[in-house]
Parts: structure tokens; sequence; C-alpha cells
């Protein structure tokens, strides 16, 4: 049975209550954020209320990790939205860190995995094999063979440009993530098809229905808030975590409150104890308001 609450200009669902939910008062100390379709609205804009909420969060020290399938390199639009200096997992768990907003260098890394070479060559023939074009990141680089439709919206959605190279690899440094992208009107079986076939080499998760991330096997977004909580001396019962994709269910599942978008998928919204408002209702900030509210911060 579900349990309907009235809250700001959107409801704010909340699965009936059962012991594991059950929280004392006060019992979030950190909060991870999903950035694209949760934190940005769907013109990718940070909107006031959301920075204000988070700005909140801060204000009552509450940690803030921006927990995202983006580069460190492709954040700074973001970074420089915001007023404060969050913790950042990037490529959906590969990397732990924080980065200077303005060079966008990393000034502290706490984890750092990567695709090895080998992966990486198997992943992108899986790819080229069905005609979808591969997008190759390490920490400072994005590099595709050329510029398709897709990859030009990426491009402006992120304001970065990748480099057009024929070898993805040239350098030799070992990719953090691979990113695979078909139209919006086009069908996503390829991606499928390929998210099958790598998944003993890697993980590969979709973050929109367009949109297949692959990373290092055992990376995601729940493994590396795990090992930031233990770094920030936490439980992840102190968690709160909010998120959109697929991507973001095992973040949902562990995290001591997770939150769904409201324009997150049925999957994703079966997971979590609350689901607020969409990213274009400042979701986000309702989000925040409710756990201020509910005595949880």
């Amino acid at each position: 049975m579900t349990k309907v609450t009235e809250y700001g200009r959107a409801n704010i669902r909340q699965k009936e209550a059962s012991p594991g939910l059950r929280m004392s008062p006060r019992a979030i100390k950190a909060f991870a954020v999903d950035v694209d379709g949760t934190l940005l609205d769907s013109d990718h804009r940070l909107s006031v209320a959301a920075k204000e909420a988070l700005c909140d969060l801060a204000a009552s020290n509450i940690r803030i990790v921006l927990a995202t399938a983006r580069g460190p390199g492709v954040l700074g639009t973001v970074l420089r939205s915001l007023p404060i200096s969050p913790l950042l997992i990037c490529f959906s768990g590969a990397w732990i860190g924080e980065i200077d907003s303005e060079s966008l260098t990393p000034t502290r890394t706490v984890l750092d995995r990567r695709h090895s070479l080998s992966v990486a060559r198997t992943i992108l023939a899986t790819a080229l094999g069905l005609n979808v074009e591969p997008n190759v990141f390490t920490l400072d680089t994005w590099r595709a063979r050329k510029m398709t439709t897709e990859i030009m919206l990426e491009s402006q959605i992120t304001e970065c440009h990748p480099v057009i190279t024929s070898d993805l690899l040239e350098d030799g440094e070992e990719p953090s993530k691979i990113l695979l992208i078909t139209g919006a009107n086009e069908s996503s079986q390829p991606l499928h098809v390929i998210a099958d076939s790598v998944q003993s080499l890697s993980n590969a998760a979709f973050s929109k229905p367009n949109y297949l991330e692959i990373v290092p096997l055992g990376v995601n977004k729940a493994e590396a808030l795990k090992q930031l909580a233990a770094i920030l001396g936490l439980d992840l019962s102190q968690f709160a975590a909010i998120g959109d994709g697929l991507n973001d269910i095992e973040m949902l599942k562990e995290a001591g409150l997770g939150i769904a978008m409201g324009n997150a998928p049925d999957a994703v919204k079966s997971v979590a104890d609350w689901v607020t408002g969409t990213n274009d209702e400042a979701g986000v900030a309702q989000a925040v308001q409710r756990l201020f509210k509910d005595g949880l911060i």
C-alpha cells in the first residue's frame, strides 16, 4: 500500500514504513545527488531552488556529494554554478575525489578505477561492430571518432567538446568510461545487445534510455558511496541519495534514504523510499524541504 503526502507543488510519495526505514531524528549526515535528470532540469540548467536547497544542506553541515556518470572534466558548468564545493563520485563510481572548479584539475583523488586496455578494445570492437560510435573518457580527455548528431548534442549539454581521432586509445591511457549513445528516435536494441555482450568484462548501465555507460567491472554508485562513507566516518544509513536513472538504482537501495525523481522510470521509483517531484519541478528542493520538515536533518 502506498501512502501519499501532499508537499510543495508535487506529491512526494512514501512507501509504507518498515522497521528499516524508521530513522531517528537528524539521522541524515550526507546527501548524494545525481546530476543530469535530477539536479539539472530538462534544459540542463541548475534552478535557483535546487541551488538554494544544497546551500541549506551545507549550512546544516550536511556533506554534499554529486554522484554522476559524467567525468570531472565535464562538470565545470555545474560546479561553477554552486557556491559550495561538493565531493564527487564520477563515471558512475569509477572515480571519487574533489576538483578545482576553475581548472577542473583534481585536488584530491580517493578512488580511480579504469578499464584495462584489452577490455576497452573489446568493448570498442563490439560497439563498432553494431555501428554505434563510442565515446572514450579518461580523467581529463574525451575522445570520439567523429562528431555524430548524438555526440554533438552531448557536447552542447556539457559545454565540452571531444577530441576527434581515429585512435580512441592513442595515448595508451586506460579509460575510466566508455559511453555509447544512440539517437533518441532510434532503436536502443544495439545498446542492449552490447550491454549483454560485455557484462562479464564491465558494468554497463543505462543513465538514459539511449545512453549506455560502461564502467569497470564492480563499479557502481553504491559501491562508491560505501567507500566515501568509510572515509567520512559515516554509515550508509546516514546518507540520503536521490536520482532518476537506472544507474542510480543500487545507490537508492543502499542509502539510508533513497529518493527517486518524479521523472524516473518505474524501475527506479519501485526501489525508492520516497518519490519527489520531477527535475522540472525542482524535485531536489522538494525532497530537501521534506528532510528538514521531517526532522531528519
